[in-house]
C-alpha cells in the first residue's frame, strides 16, 4: 500500500512517538523498588540468563516436554524451532519476561546491530494489564503508546500499521491481563488466534499458557546460573571491582537458603544490590526469614528519610497489616487471580495513610 505524503509523515512521527514512550519505560528499571532514586537503563543491567525452546509438536497445558536450550534471547525470533507467527515466552514470576520485553524494546529504539528487531519497522509493546475493557488494538496502541502525540489519529495507526511490511507486536503479562480466557472477542483474543494480524509476528508473556491457545510455539527463561549472576554483579553492581565481586558471592554461597532462591533473576538483583549496600548482612535459615529481612529493609530505608515524630506510625504500618493480607490472600485463590487494583477501593480497605506509605516505600506500585 502506497502511503500518501501525509501518512508517510504520521508514520514518521508514530515511530518517534514510540521510541519516546519506550525509552521512558526501558531507563526506568529499578533494581530495589525502596530506592527510587537509583534507576538504570535496561541495557546496563540486563544479562542473559538461560532461555530454552520447546521442541512439542503440540501444544499441552503444561510446561512438560522436551526442551533445548537457545545460544541467545535474540534467537527467539530467528531460531527454526520458534519459526511461526504466535509465540508464548513462559515463565515463572521473577525470571524476567518483562524486563526481557524492554530490553527487545531497547534494541528496536537504538538500531542493535545484531538484534532481531533491527528490521522491524514498527514494534508494538502493550502491558496486558493496562487493557481492561479496551477492545480495540489501535485504540490501546493511542491511549497508552502515543497519548502524547496529538497529530495522530486512531485511524492513522491503523492505516499504517496495515501499511508496513514488518510489524512486531509483543503483549506482556497475558496471566495480568483483565480479559484473558473470557472469549470476549476483543483485538487481544483474535489476535492470539490468529483472526487478526496472521502475517504479523505476536509474542504474548504469560506464566500460564491462554486456553484460548490451539497452536504456538514456546520458549521459556530459565533463571541465573553462575556465569548470569557473575555478569551482573560487574555490569550493574560493583563494576570491575574484583574483590567486591568476591565479597558478594561469598555472602550468597555461604547460605544454602540463599544459593537456592537466587536462581530466580529477580531475587538475585535484589540481593546483590543490598549485600553491596549493606555492612551487616544477615545470615538466613529460611526462605521465610529471608523475605522478612528484606521487607524490613524497605521500612527501615524510608524511615531513614523522616524525623523521630513519625517513628510510631511508620512501626505500626509495618507490623499490623492484617488488611494487605487479606487483599493479597483473595487475589492468589480466586478462581481468576487478582494481582492489580482500583486505587480508590484499595485506599478505602487498607486506609490513605497505611497506601501513601507503602507506595513510598515501593511495595505497592501505582500505575495509570
Amino acid at each position: 500500500m502506497e502511503l500518501t505524503p501525509e501518512l508517510r509523515e504520521k508514520k514518521r512521527l508514530i515511530i518517534d512517538g514510540l521510541k519516546k514512550t519506550y525509552k521512558v519505560q526501558y531507563d526506568a528499571v529499578q533494581p530495589i523498588p525502596y530506592i527510587k532514586d537509583r534507576l538504570y537503563c535496561v541495557d546496563k543491567v540486563f544479562v542473559e540468563g538461560g532461555v530454552e525452546v520447546c521442541l512439542a509438536s503440540e501444544l499441552t497445558r503444561d510446561t512438560g516436554g522436551s526442551w533445548e536450550r537457545l545460544e541467545s534471547y535474540k534467537n527467539i525470533y530467528t531460531d527454526f524451532r520458534l519459526h511461526f507467527k504466535r509465540r508464548i515466552i513462559q515463565g515463572e514470576p521473577g525470571y524476567g519476561k518483562s524486563t526481557l520485553t524492554l530490553q527487545l524494546a531497547y534494541d528496536w529504539c537504538n538500531d542493535v546491530w545484531n538484534s532481531s528487531m533491527r528490521n522491524v519497522e514498527i514494534l508494538i509493546l502493550l502491558r496486558l494489564r493496562q487493557l481492561g475493557g479496551i477492545k480495540s488494538i489501535y485504540r490501546a496502541i493511542k491511549l497508552f503508546l502515543l497519548a502524547h502525540e496529538r497529530r495522530v489519529t486512531v485511524d492513522d495507526i491503523k492505516k499504517i500499521v496495515q501499511s508496513c511490511s514488518s510489524v512486531n507486536i509483543i503483549l506482556d503479562g497475558y496471566d495480568e491481563y483483565p480479559n484473558r480466557d473470557s472469549n470476549s472477542n476483543n483485538d487481544v483474543d483474535k489476535m492470539i488466534v490468529m483472526k487478526l494480524f496472521q502475517n504479523v509476528d505476536v509474542t504474548v508473556t504469560t506464566r500460564y499458557l491462554p486456553k484460548v491457545l490451539k497452536e504456538t510455539k514456546r520458549a521459556k527463561p530459565t533463571g541465573f546460573d553462575e556465569e548470569a549472576r557473575d555478569e551482573y554483579i560487574r555490569k550493574a553492581v560493583v563494576g570491575d571491582n574484583d574483590e567486591a565481586v568476591e565479597q558478594i558471592k561469598r555472602r550468597l554461597y555461604e547460605n544454602s537458603v540463599l544459593a537456592d532462591i537466587c536462581q530466580v533473576p529477580l531475587i538475585f538483583v535484589m540481593f546483590a544490590h543490598m549485600a553491596h549496600d549493606l555492612k551487616h548482612f544477615m545470615k538466613f535459615t529460611s526462605v521465610t526469614h529471608f523475605f522478612k529481612y528484606m521487607i524490613r529493609c524497605f521500612h527501615e530505608h524510608l524511615k531513614r528519610k523522616f524525623k523521630d515524630t513519625r517513628q510510631n506510625i511508620f512501626y505500626n504500618h509495618e507490623t499490623e497489616h492484617q488488611e494487605l493480607d487479606e487483599i493479597a490472600f483473595e487475589g492468589l485463590n480466586k478462581n481468576n487471580q487478582q494481582l492489580s487494583w482500583n486505587k480508590i477501593a484499595f485506599q478505602e480497605r487498607v486506609g490513605k495513610e497505611f497506601y501513601d506509605q507503602y507506595i513510598s516505600i515501593g511495595i505497592l506500585i501505582e500505575e495509570k
